[in-house]
């Protein structure tokens, strides 16, 4: 987690901060009460994203090939 967003989402009340003053310096972050709501839904979406890869995988590569036909159909424009 960079620090931009850890610091977002400890301002939100979602994780906790706790420096450890060891060398080298440690922090850990531990979700909050608030944050942990989110722990099913993402689960869920996890879960979705598994069992449904294949489907994925096939709209990813419709993607890349229609993004290749068109920046191909762009340099054929004069």
């Amino acid at each position: 987690m960079d620090r931009k967003c850890a610091g977002q989402r400890e301002q939100a009340g979602l994780v906790s901060r706790h420096v450890q003053q060891i060398m080298p310096p440690s922090v850990e972050y531990r979700l909050t009460p608030a944050g942990q709501i989110f722990i099913e839904p993402i689960e869920m979406l996890y879960t979705w994203a598994i069992d449904h890869t294949a489907d994925l995988d096939a709209l990813a590569a419709q993607q890349s090939a229609g993004s290749t036909a068109q920046t191909a159909d762009a340099e054929e424009d004069p």
